[in-house]
C-alpha cells in the first residue's frame, strides 16, 4: 500500500464540485436567464449565480442566506466555477424575482392572499425537463395537496391549526415539485382551487407532459375541481366528503371484502353515487375499520370509521 502525504488543505463539501460542474455543463445559467431575464451589463451577478448560491447553501446543510457568510464562505470559495454572493445580494435578487401578491375576496368576505409566480414555475418545469427527470410524451401520476407551514412572518395569518403561517398548494410528480402556489394561512384550500389546477394542467400540456392519474385529498372534493381534473387526466382519485344520502348508500352494502393495507385490517366495498345533486354517477370506493373505543356511533349505528374515495376508475 502506498501512502502519500499531502500538504494541501482539505476542505469539506468537495462533492459540490461535481454539482457545480454539472450545473455549468447542462447550461443551466443560460436556461435560467432565458426565463428570468438578463441583468444590467454593470451587474456583477446574474440570477443564475444567486440560484446556484442558494442550491449550494442547501446542499451544504444551510437553511438561510446568511449561512453563506457566517458558516460556508471559506468552504464554497474552493468550489469550481463558483461566484459567491453576499447574503444581501442573494436576498436583494430574490426580491427582484418575486411578484406582488394577489388579493381575492370570497363570498364570505374573507380576504385570501395568493402568490403565483408563473415565470419561476415554468423555469422549475424547464429544469426538470432539461435534466430528464421528466420526459415529454410520457404519462405520469400527479398529486396535489395544500401543506400548512407555520411561521412568524409579518404578513402570516392564523390558519385552521390556530397557528400563524402560510398554506401553499403543491403539485408533485413523484418526488419532483412541479408547481407551487403560496397562500396565506387563513385561505380555504377549496377557494379557487379549480383555477390553480387548470394552470397546472395547462403548463404540463404545453410541455407535452401527460397525466394518467390525479390523486388528491378531500380538500379537492368540489364539483368544479372534479370537472377540471377529469378533463385533464385519464383517471382520478379524490377523498370524498360524506353526506346523508351517501351514508345511506354505504349502510345498504351487505358484502364487505377484508383487506390488509400496510399492517392494518380494513373492510372495503364499492358503491355508485351521484354527487352534488348532478345526474352523473361515479364509483365510490369505501373503506371501514373498527374504532379504537368499540363504541357505537349514534348516526351510523355501528362501531366503524368510514372513508370514501370518488373515482372514474372502474
Amino acid at each position: 500500500m502506498k501512502i502519500t502525504t499531502s500538504l494541501e488543505n482539505i476542505h469539506s463539501f468537495g462533492g459540490l464540485n461535481f454539482i457545480s460542474t454539472e450545473f455549468e455543463q447542462l447550461q443551466l445559467p443560460k436556461l435560467i436567464t432565458s426565463f428570468s431575464g438578463k441583468r444590467s451589463l454593470l451587474a456583477t451577478y446574474e440570477y443564475s449565480d444567486v440560484i446556484k448560491n442558494i442550491w449550494m447553501i442547501l446542499f451544504s446543510g444551510g437553511d438561510c442566506a446568511e449561512d453563506i457568510q457566517t458558516n460556508l464562505k471559506s468552504e464554497l470559495s474552493n468550489v469550481l466555477n463558483m461566484k459567491i454572493c453576499s447574503a444581501d445580494t442573494i436576498l436583494r435578487l430574490q426580491k427582484e424575482l418575486c411578484l406582488a401578491k394577489e388579493t381575492h375576496i370570497s363570498k364570505n368576505n374573507i380576504t385570501n392572499e395568493f402568490s403565483n409566480n408563473t415565470v419561476l414555475n415554468k423555469l422549475n418545469l424547464a429544469i426538470l425537463l432539461l435534466t430528464k427527470q421528466l420526459k415529454p410524451g410520457e404519462s405520469y401520476d400527479l398529486d396535489f395537496d395544500n401543506q400548512f407551514i407555520a411561521c412568524e412572518k409579518y404578513d402570516a395569518k392564523k390558519g385552521y391549526k390556530m397557528e400563524r403561517g402560510y398554506f401553499p398548494g403543491i403539485a408533485t410528480i413523484g418526488k419532483n415539485t412541479i408547481y407551487l402556489e403560496n397562500r396565506n394561512g387563513n385561505s380555504n384550500v377549496k377557494f379557487k382551487q379549480e383555477d390553480t389546477l387548470a394552470k397546472v394542467y395547462r403548463m404540463l400540456n404545453t410541455n407535452g407532459i401527460k397525466i394518467k392519474r390525479s390523486r388528491m385529498d378531500c380538500g379537492s372534493f368540489t364539483k368544479a375541481v372534479i370537472k377540471v381534473v377529469e378533463e385533464n387526466s385519464e383517471l382520478f382519485y379524490i377523498r370524498a366528503q360524506r353526506c346523508e344520502a351517501l351514508t345511506a348508500n354505504i349502510k345498504a352494502v351487505k358484502e364487505w371484502k377484508k383487506v390488509t393495507i400496510g399492517s392494518k385490517e380494513f373492510e372495503v366495498a364499492s358503491v355508485h353515487y351521484k354527487p352534488f345533486n348532478e345526474n352523473k354517477s361515479y364509483r365510490y370506493v369505501v373503506s371501514r375499520e373498527a374504532n379504537k373505543t368499540n363504541q357505537i356511533d349514534v348516526f351510523q349505528g355501528d362501531n366503524f370509521i368510514y372513508r370514501a374515495i370518488i373515482t372514474n376508475d372502474y
